[in-house]
């Protein structure tokens, strides 16, 4: 039996549907768009699969056309907008223990990304899922720096900037805004999405947090995370995971793949056909969602990429990417520069 898609709450897409009828723009006949259904919206407790969160981005980028899309959300959460994790974080003593609680119970707000906090102060987004690399995907990440940033302001009643601030998909074709936002230079196509604080930051004070408060609901968000069932990858994700990794070095066979699963052919075959798909689709769509993160990122010529997903042949890639998108990679770059 397969896993469900990881899921992100409810609350997410209705504060971003929010903010984008602020800046005019008709949300409900987005959220339809993007597959979304409005009842869900509208209870605090529904989940909805992260990948139709990128999507609505998307969409949203279609609309407001800004490379600073994902901040303008951003400058209007409050840590409560996030349920219980937000009011978690909002009742500790200082900064360096909000973010600390926040991200020990960030799984009842997302089942992915998950983020680390090092003794240094940089906070990480770490992802478990092999989600397409894809604008969608650009914007949650920056929406969930600027998210933290701002929280921290609010909660420490401050304008702090962190000392660091960098993301791992391609700069925008203007920075300025992020710069602004963060207070510091920000930093694209880095090996990992990040922002790290100094210790004084960290150790600065809440001035609004009741401790007494914040002791019960530690308890009722532990109680909470302990009931919420684990989400283990399904078999599809592994497999599409391991496709990507191999087609560095050429095209996979089956056998491979499933040798790194530590599974015989036969029980690979067996489970995607559980997920009502086969070896062939899977290879072919891991490159298509490939394809997109690579074309769209201006750092890679167009030449090399046809190489990097195992096709000798570029013409053969260009008919298989027509297929994937119904654009040549040219057009599409240019509808996503």
């Amino acid at each position: 039996m397969s896993s469900p898609p990881p899921s992100i709450s409810s609350g997410a897409i209705r504060k971003l549907l929010t903010a984008l009828e602020q800046h005019g723009v008709e949300s409900r006949s987005l959220a339809r768009e993007a597959g979304i259904d409005p009842t869900l919206v509208a209870d605090n407790d529904a989940r909805v699969p992260i990948e139709q969160l990128h999507l609505l981005w998307e969409l949203a980028l279609a609309r407001i056309a800004r490379p600073d899309a994902a901040l303008l959300g951003a400058m209007r959460y409050a840590p409560g907008d996030y349920g219980l994790v937000g009011f978690v974080a909002m009742n500790c003593a200082t900064l360096g223990e909000s973010l600390s609680q926040a991200v020990r119970f960030l799984a009842l707000w997302t089942d992915d990304p998950s983020m680390t906090i090092a003794p240094d102060g940089t906070l990480s987004v770490v992802y478990a899922t092999p989600f397409a690399d894809r604008p969608g995907l650009w914007m949650a990440n920056e929406a969930a720096l600027a998210e933290i940033v701002h929280g921290a302001r609010v909660a420490t009643g401050t304008e702090l900037a962190p000392i660091e601030v960098r993301f791992a998909h391609a700069a925008p074709p203007d920075t300025s805004a992020h710069d602004a936002f963060f207070g510091t230079k920000v930093a694209f196509g880095q090996s990992t999405t990040h922002v790290r604080f100094t210790a004084a930051q960290l150790a600065t004070p809440l001035p609004k947090a009741d401790a007494q408060l914040g002791t019960f609901l530690r308890a009722l968000a532990s109680d909470a995370l302990a009931r919420r069932p684990v989400r283990e990858p399904s078999p599809l994700d592994r497999a599409r995971k391991l496709i990507a990794e191999e087609l560095q070095s050429g095209v996979p066979e089956l056998p491979t793949i499933a040798r790194r699963l530590a599974v015989s052919e036969r029980t690979l075959r067996r489970r995607l056909a559980e997920e009502a798909t086969s070896f062939r689709a899977l290879l072919d769509e891991t490159r298509g969602d490939l394809a997109r993160g690579y074309v769209v990122d201006p750092r890679i010529p167009l030449t090399e990429v046809a190489f990097l997903l195992g096709f000798s042949d570029p013409s053969a890639f260009h008919r298989a990417f027509r297929r994937w998108t119904g654009a040549t990679p040219a057009e599409y770059r240019r509808a996503h520069s």
